[in-house]
């Protein structure tokens, strides 16, 4: 299987603007409101859909807050926050789409051929230029792999999206590094990721295991395991995921601009903010080596 990294992760809220505002006060720079365009099906022309997003560009990978802003429209938004407002996509990054698509289907695991997806994208310092982001994506299906909205993208227009200005945040983040995903087993459902993504499991501790990418960790914690350790009531019934992890220039300047802000984070293996200040997601800031 083709190397995959962690892309990117989307946290589905109803109300955009509700979003941005709890993540821009976390201390994420966010771009300015984008509108999704795409293929409902896979080979269909691409139609404007009735949901947008706001992005905080990290050196590695980024964070999506999407939500809807026309429920008559088509949109991917509308199932996810109809179970709940939180993480919902794992977006795992691939060279060429059609080489990852034909290795995932040969390895037997249930994918859907490549979709395009296109997005207009404010460009430059002053945001006065408009370009158009496109991308390639796969997605897995949400059937048989209720974890999360699992997909596979292939990026065309990287310079779109990855621009200079955009990767300076408040709060320090440098690079998306973990997903965490709570499951009544952690073992089983890990091996059953583990499969759709190219990793070894690896048991850190009883009821928590690891899937190393490429670029990224994803994390899979038991009830048990979750309490314990995050102590975060759950939004929903699981699996699903929970929560992200982003590394950060200084852990001390982070720890201040939350406390500046009001916001309460616990030290348990890195700085966690609770679901109530991430639409739902827990956050783990850690520093950077």
């Amino acid at each position: 299987m083709p190397e995959l990294t962690l892309d990117h992760v989307g946290v589905g809220v109803k109300d955009l603007e509700r979003g941005r505002s709890a993540f821009a006060r976390l201390g994420f720079r966010l771009t300015v409101r984008s509108m999704h365009s795409g293929s409902p099906t896979a080979g269909a022309p691409v139609v404007p859909w009735g949901s947008g997003n706001h992005c905080a560009m990290f050196r590695d990978g980024y964070l999506e807050v999407l939500g809807l802003t026309d429920p008559n429209r088509y949109s991917s938004v509308k199932d996810m926050v109809a179970r709940y407002e939180g993480l919902h996509i794992i977006a795992l990054g691939c060279d060429d789409a059609d080489a990852t698509y034909s290795a995932l289907s040969e390895a037997g695991i249930p994918v859907e051929p490549p979709r395009a997806l296109e997005r207009d994208v404010a460009f430059g310092v002053t945001g006065d230029e408009i370009r158009r982001a496109r991308f390639r994506n796969i997605y897995l299906d949400r059937e048989r792999y209720p974890e999360g909205r699992f997909l596979y993208i292939e990026h065309l227009t990287r310079d779109v999206l990855w621009q200079p200005h955009l990767l300076d945040h408040p709060n320090g983040a440098v690079a998306l590094e973990d997903v965490y995903f709570c499951a009544t087993d952690a073992l089983s459902t890990g091996a059953k990721i583990g499969a759709a993504v190219g990793a070894e499991l690896t048991e850190l501790a009883a009821g928590h295991v690891l899937l190393p990418l490429a670029r990224g960790r994803l994390h899979v914690l038991d009830l048990a395991a979750w309490a314990a350790n995050r102590g975060y009531a759950m939004q929903s019934v699981p699996p699903m995921p929970v929560g992200f992890g982003v590394r950060v220039k200084s852990l001390r300047a982070t720890r201040e601009l939350l406390a500046q802000r009001g916001i309460a984070a616990v030290e348990r293996g890195g700085l966690w903010v609770g679901p109530e200040e991430g639409c739902g997601a827990a956050l783990n800031f850690f520093e950077e080596n």
